[in-house]
């Protein structure tokens, strides 16, 4: 039996600080031959490893040779064994080694850390502070954050250049012009007929209709290929003051063929061919007898335009709808209803066949209105008192910028701080500008400090736990991706967050709608959905998918997460569950009956489904896919990443690529190919702990569809059949995917380890080191005791004394 590193190091610790030669002996005997001058496996060289565990510069490559002896997995079987009185005092001298780094490396940090708000922060930051919706991915805005495996707010990665700093400057007086616009801005409506939409206005169609007495309305029909106006620029009156949260309202219904899909309509930008940047994704259920009324909210950036998008990928509409697209889309087309198609337009192409079925996806519109921009009461409320009145003195503007500073720096501001932002304004005022603009130009000093722009942790001297306002910063940046509350700001004022009220904080928190923030951004950033649609699958080879299959499967996994974060249940939820989140257009791809409502819905799952939990989710399959087929290497690693939490090294850089099938050779499978890895000895030691993770998925393809033989395109004979069969590193065996999942669940401490350390590295801004290890282990202990359950293992992290350091 392996003893834990913490008891052999108390059983241990008085013989092996004083001794250091053991361990040297230990590596020379049984790992230096793999990993020293004669052979390099995984490209470690323990022989080059530095010995000074005070600089920490290889403490993470020690921890993990340490985790590797104990776990009996170095050295291999096929080398000779130590007994386990060696094993217990190599594992006890190291260990206690890098633990008496620890305090030094903690006292050679800096005294104050910056860590800079991504561009999704930001975006809330100024919606909290000032009520305004600013969009920073706009083109032109703030410049895209860099990642790390997936996560874009790892503080060393998140610098600032000369681009940055225009940009936020710009940002910032884009927001102050919104929060404190010259003229008032007023929300109009806009109601917009189909006549109006289809036929610019319709008064010929409409006397068409009244000559055939026909009593039924004029409708717009939006097929594949048409696109059809949903807003136009001249609608609302033009500016950037009109940006702003927009209601829309639109009667719709739909027609769907024998076999075909359900109507989908995606109202976005034109970008060229088709309406490719979707703002709003609906699938229409609604029968055309019973249309109904949908209503939405959109931010929308003005003055812009809007196209209505129908988008399907069945045959028949792929085939149909370019060809009826210039006869349908012309004004002497004109429909009501499909009953009266043939008597309307008797040499029109036809929409229906002889039974009265539609001969492919189309939508019904009957009116569509836009109410914008719009704002609630609560968003007015909070910049209630931020501008002084025209009169107010230098002192009473001091003591409102302050206010304003303390919330937007969240922490106390001393009046000293603020004198370059009076300075400023009090010369604006001098040049003939009036106090309100003369104000902003201050405020616009506050918005572009470091102190807002960056989380700033830390003084001018060394310590090692965060102060309360520091710690209700790394809260809601945690929970809320945006600034503290007034009631987290308040806890702070009082140092309340360091003694008991910090439970009730964090749980007031985790009840807050703003905790959709974090439901929506962390399971992104975990599971790195950034890469799904990277690589867009060949058109000839996957007919099926589309852009809102895509949408669908991204928005499964958030749904998904959603649904086991509100109902507290175990991650076993995420390695296997009888149920799903799909809509229709999910529902069709996976051969699931439809919804009976649009959107994701609760679905439930059966064992010929073969789904369930997310590692058989399309998306998951996918984002590891390269377009043309999928990538077991890669799966394996992703799996390793974000289930075990463990990032393989890099292959070697003359490893051969996987090569097409020969045309004049029998036709084999992927897996067969990457065999080849296994041979070479600097590649076996990896590909033993990748592969079989990413070939028990081997039974869907490069889109997640499920298959039971490889399509290979060149070749002789049949397409082979897969083999999703394996080993765990461990030896234990498994047949297909259901069964690798079962063997997870045994290893279900494994990934609870690596859960808590994305969420750690989440909530900390930084890559996780050796020195968290106990932190880590403490967190573990705690979410074990709750069941494994989702919100209480992050709560569990958000009162945890990892949150509380610096």
């Amino acid at each position: 039996m392996r003893l834990s590193c913490m008891m052999l190091a108390f059983f241990y610790g008085a013989t092996v600080v004083s001794a250091a030669e053991p361990y040297e002996a230990f590596l020379q005997a049984h790992c230096i031959r793999c990993h020293g001058p004669e052979m390099v496996e995984r490209n470690l060289r323990i022989d080059q490893l530095s010995r000074d565990f005070k600089s920490g510069v290889d403490g993470h490559l020690w921890a993990e040779i340490v985790e590797r002896i104990n776990a009996g997995e170095m050295p291999p079987e096929d080398e000779p064994q130590p007994s386990e009185n060696e094993i217990a005092a190599v594992i006890a001298q190291l260990d206690t080694r890098i633990r008496e780094g620890r305090a030094a490396r903690m006292a050679a940090r800096s005294p104050v850390a910056h860590y800079r708000l991504s561009r999704q922060e930001y975006q809330n930051t100024v919606y909290d502070l000032l009520g305004v919706r600013y969009d920073p991915a706009q083109p032109g805005e703030l410049n895209a954050d860099p990642l790390w495996h997936g996560f874009e707010r790892i503080g060393s990665q998140l610098s600032l250049s000369p681009s940055h700093v225009e940009r936020y400057y710009r940002a910032s007086e884009i927001v102050l012009s919104r929060a404190f616009p010259e003229q008032p801005v007023e929300s109009q409506t806009i109601h917009k007929s189909a006549a109006e939409i289809r036929y610019d206005g319709g008064k010929r169609q409409q006397e068409y209709l009244d000559r055939f007495g026909i009593k039924r309305p004029l409708r717009a029909l939006i097929f594949p290929g048409r696109e059809l106006q949903a807003l136009r620029p001249h609608w609302f009156s033009t500016g950037a003051s009109k940006s702003g949260l927009y209601r829309a309202r639109l009667q719709i219904s739909g027609v769907r063929p024998p076999g075909g899909q359900t109507p989908h309509l995606r109202i976005g930008k034109r970008t060229g061919e088709g309406t490719n940047e979707g703002l709003i994704e609906l699938d229409i259920l609604a029968p055309e007898d019973k249309p109904e009324i949908i209503e939405f909210e959109v931010f929308l950036e003005m003055p812009t335009s809007l196209d209505f998008n129908v988008v399907v990928t069945d045959i028949i509409s792929r085939d149909k709808g370019a060809h009826h697209r210039n006869i349908l889309g012309g004004s002497d087309y004109v429909f009501t209803h499909t009953s009266e198609t043939t008597l309307l337009n008797p040499t029109g192409p036809k929409l229906f066949d002889e039974d009265g079925n539609g001969i492919f996806s189309f939508v019904l519109l009957d009116w569509i209105e836009w109410e914008g921009p719009i704002e609630s009461e609560a968003e007015q409320a909070t910049r209630t008192g931020v501008l002084p009145s025209a009169d107010a003195s230098v002192e009473v503007i001091t003591q409102h910028l302050n206010q304003f500073a303390k919330r937007a720096w969240r922490r106390p501001v001393s009046n000293d701080e603020l004198l370059p932002y009076i300075k400023a304004y009090e010369e604006e005022l001098a040049a003939g500008e009036d106090m309100a603009s003369a104000y902003q130009i201050a405020l616009l000093g506050v918005l572009n400090s470091r102190n807002f722009t960056y989380l700033v942790e830390g003084d001018t001297q060394s310590r090692e736990r965060l102060n309360d306002w520091e710690l209700a910063s790394r809260l809601s940046y945690f929970l809320w991706s945006s600034m503290p509350d007034q009631a987290l700001f308040d806890a702070a004022a009082a140092g309340k967050l360091t003694d008991g009220e910090l439970a009730n904080q964090v749980d007031r928190m985790l009840s807050d709608p703003k905790i959709d923030r974090f439901v929506n951004d962390f399971p992104r950033q975990w599971l790195q959905l950034h890469r799904v649609g990277m690589f867009p699958p060949d058109g000839n080879l996957y007919p099926e998918y589309d852009v809102w299959l895509e949408a669908s499967m991204r928005e499964e996994v958030k749904q998904y997460f959603r649904e086991v974060f509100s109902s507290n249940l175990s991650i076993d939820s995420f390695i296997t569950s009888d149920w799903t989140m799909a809509n229709s257009r999910l529902c069709e791809f996976y051969g699931l009956p439809a919804p009976k409502a649009s959107g994701p819905q609760k679905v439930a799952l059966r064992p010929e489904d073969h789904r369930g939990g997310l590692l058989t989710m399309g998306a998951i399959l996918g984002l590891t896919s390269d377009g043309t087929r999928h990538r077991p290497v890669h799966r394996g690693v992703w799996i390793s990443e974000a289930i075990f939490g463990k990032t393989p090294p890099p292959p070697p850089a003359n490893v051969d690529p996987i090569e097409p099938n020969p045309p004049d050779s029998p036709k084999a499978t992927i897996r067969h190919k990457i065999k080849a890895h296994t041979q070479n000895a600097s590649c076996a030691a990896c590909h033993r702990n990748i592969d079989p993770l990413g070939l028990a998925f081997d039974q869907f393809d490069a889109i997640g569809q499920w298959r039971t033989h490889e399509r290979v395109e060149k070749g002789t004979g049949d397409d082979p059949p897969v083999d999703p069969s394996g080993e765990m590193p461990d030896g234990r065996g498994f047949a297909d995917a259901e069964q690798f999942k079962q063997l997870l669940l045994e290893d279900r401490d494994q990934f609870l380890h690596a859960l808590i350390e994305h969420l750690c590295s989440y909530g900390l801004r930084r890559v996780l080191t050796v020195d968290d290890r106990e932190d880590i282990g403490a967190i573990v202990e705690e979410a074990k005791r709750h069941n494994y359950q989702l919100k209480d293992i992050v709560r569990a992290v958000a009162l945890s004394d990892i949150m509380k350091k610096r």
